[in-house]
């Protein structure tokens, strides 16, 4: 027999396809309690799946989709029977799981023989490996598992396909759930007049039907038909709501449904029904406005729901909901998002109840924020009566925009010869809002494919989330903080930083740091830059007319570690060239080598020391030449001046 303890109410449906050839049912669309049959001549094998999960009290429980993991298993049903539709006991059946042709996961028993019913049964574990089918491609990449029978050495089989998802890829909770009731009220009639309550569970990943799930049902007073009922083949679980024929019981009466799933948690939905009594009165005492559901929809545009329901429940002074019609007005605001707007027709409009309830669809704009609105009626007596909720918030669409920056004034030594840096991006959508926290931003750095290094010694953190704090401990909406970290050898080189993220559809949004440039340098935190020459005085008189000093500028960082190809600037005053190495250099400029240091060739004329007018012997005016450097990569840094004192003492005939 079937194990009614996992698949109670099951039901599931099987189509028997008779053939000479034997053949394999191929739907594209994962179904869950997937079911089908082949024939022979000679034997008729049915195949179904079921995935199903234990709970905390070791019960097996029915449930939507397979997950990686040990979690959930499949549950793989084989029923043998002969060409006359009798079953087939003590046979042997083989299995086997396959995705795209290559050995996939394990079972918990590889055959087995059929028992008193033909029914061979196994369970299909995964191994921590997910396997699932994209719709989007012609190849199936899910799960297929072949049954087989083997009669004098051929072969009779039947495959089955489902999906074992990755729930770290995937989405899949909440599942779709849903209480409705044809009607929203009955009377004390003693179950004479009743309502049909639906409860309906679709799964989030396919939209589709889940059946075999047992939901549970309670009311605040009346009565229920069933209090847990098990999901058709429409996902459909049916109750009826009725009184208990107590006068008492008049009024309002919540119904709760509500489904746990071992793994993910529970869903709960409600709704209300009205139990009328002979004192109803029908006249409006005061109103209520329900949480809409949905509860959040997104801006235009964004790829999600853009419109919900603003309900108003008019109720008399006796709790009952009134059934006359009555004319409701509602109004947003204050501070209503920009373009929210009610049925298209502004941000007042009205409706008249239905069974004590009066609708109006609110419409989302370009601005997120949450939706506050005022139901107002006005009784026969012209008595004003109202209620203010905000049981809808409008959010932020999907990344559209995003644009990422750095701050490198503000690099600091961390330690171990390592700096770090903070960057971060701001994440939009199309209209400019910034979109929902915990968005994830993704990082990535490679150097500049210009440089002649092709390794930059720097990372960036790799993933990070808007709304996440920054190192100063503050959060902001829209923004998405992370850091980059270098030594000492990295200082002045140009990384390509990128930031990316998804937007609708997973299309993929990205920019890096300074976005014309494309490039992100990394800053010096300042450490020191000296000047030194072994020449700090010249007399052209008798050490000639053409002086050239060499002068090495030193540049160390924060933890004293030489900093190599780093540009440097040195500027002489009365200088007539400077050399580096050989020739004249391009703006005083040259590079650091490994030890962290740069020499320089300057040249003086003794023509910078002016003769003195009017002497006799003629003389000569001392001149001082100062030399400073320069660091040319962020942060610059000057070196202390050097002086120089340049004579002429000695007079010639």
């Amino acid at each position: 027999m079937r194990n009614n303890c996992i698949f109670k109410s099951s039901g599931l449906f099987t189509v028997i396809l008779f053939t000479m050839l034997l053949f394999s049912c191929d739907n594209r669309t994962p179904t869950k309690s997937d079911s089908s049959s082949t024939s022979s001549e000679n034997f008729n094998l049915e195949i179904s799946s079921q995935p199903y999960a234990t709970d905390a009290g070791g019960n097996a429980v029915v449930v939507g989709e397979d997950i990686v993991g040990s979690f959930v298993k499949t549950r793989i049903d084989v029923v043998l029977k002969d060409s006359t539709g009798e079953v087939l006991p003590n046979k042997l059946i083989e299995f086997a799981a396959t995705v795209g042709g290559e050995s996939f996961g394990k079972f918990n028993i590889n055959s087995t023989y059929t028992n008193a019913d033909g029914l061979a049964s196994v369970d299909f574990l995964d191994k921590d490996q997910s396997a699932y089918d994209n719709a989007a491609t012609p190849t199936y990449e899910g799960v297929t598992v072949e049954a087989k029978h083997v009669v004098n050495s051929q072969d009779f089989s039947i495959t089955i396909r489902f999906n074992v998802f990755d729930t770290s890829a995937v989405q899949l909770w909440p599942y779709q759930f849903n209480l409705s009731s044809n009607t929203s009220s009955i009377k004390v009639d003693d179950g004479i007049t009743s309502a049909d309550l639906s409860a309906k569970i679709s799964s989030r990943q396919y939209g589709q039907a889940i059946k075999d799930l047992e939901v549970y049902f309670e009311s605040t007073n009346g009565r229920l038909s069933e209090l847990s009922k098990f999901t058709d083949t429409l996902g459909i679980a049916l109750v009826d709501f009725s009184d208990t024929g107590d006068p008492g019981e008049a009024g309002v009466s919540t119904i709760v449904a509500r489904y746990q799933h071992p793994v993910f948690g529970t869903l709960i939905d409600s709704v209300q029904i009205t139990i009328l009594d002979t004192s109803y009165s029908g006249t409006p005492a005061y109103v209520e406005i329900p949480s809409s559901y949905p509860g959040e929809i997104m801006v235009v545009g964004g790829g999600g729901l853009e419109s919900t329901q603003l309900c108003a429940r008019v109720y008399d002074e006796n709790g009952v909901l009134v059934n006359e019609p009555v004319s409701v007005t509602f109004t947003l605001g204050p501070n209503i998002p920009a373009g929210a707007n009610l049925n298209n027709a502004g941000i007042s409009d009205s409706a008249f109840t239905a069974d004590g309830e009066a609708c109006v669809s609110i419409n989302s704009g370009t601005g997120p924020g949450p939706i506050r609105v005022t139901a107002t009626v006005l009784t026969d007596s012209g008595e004003v009566i109202t209620a203010t909720a905000t049981p809808v918030i409008i959010a932020t669409g999907p990344p559209y925009y995003i644009e990422p920056d750095y701050n490198p004034q503000e690099t600091e030594p961390i330690g171990g010869g390592f700096y770090l840096t903070e960057a971060a991006a701001i994440v939009y959508d199309r209209w400019y809002n910034p979109v929902s926290d915990s968005t994830y931003v993704y990082w990535s750095m490679e150097p500049n494919p210009l440089e002649v290094d092709t390794v930059i010694e720097a990372f960036v953190q790799g993933v990070s989330f808007t709304g996440n704090e920054n190192l100063n401990g503050d959060n902001f909406p829209g923004v998405a903080y992370t850091t980059i970290t270098y030594s000492t050898d990295a200082i002045g080189d140009l990384g390509l930083v990128t930031a990316l993220t998804f937007g609708t559809n997973g299309d993929t949004i990205m920019a890096r740091i300074n976005e014309e440039e494309g490039e992100a340098i990394m800053f010096f935190v300042p450490g020191q830059l000296t000047l030194g020459t072994p020449t700090q005085y010249w007399d052209f008189s008798t050490m000639g007319s053409t002086a050239q000093i060499e002068v090495t500028a030193t540049l160390i960082d924060y933890y004293g570690n030489a900093v190599s190809d780093a540009d440097v600037m040195i500027t002489a005053t009365g200088a007539a060239a400077i050399y580096w190495p050989v020739a004249p250099i391009e703006a005083n400029q040259g590079v650091t080598n490994d030890d962290g240091q740069i020499t320089f060739l300057v040249v003086y004329d003794q023509g910078i020391c002016a003769p003195i007018p009017n002497s006799d012997p003629l003389l000569y005016e001392d001149f001082t030449s100062t030399i400073v450097a320069y660091l040319l990569i962020p942060q610059q840094v000057t070196s202390d001046p050097l002086e120089i004192l340049f004579v002429r003492t000695y007079q010639g005939p």
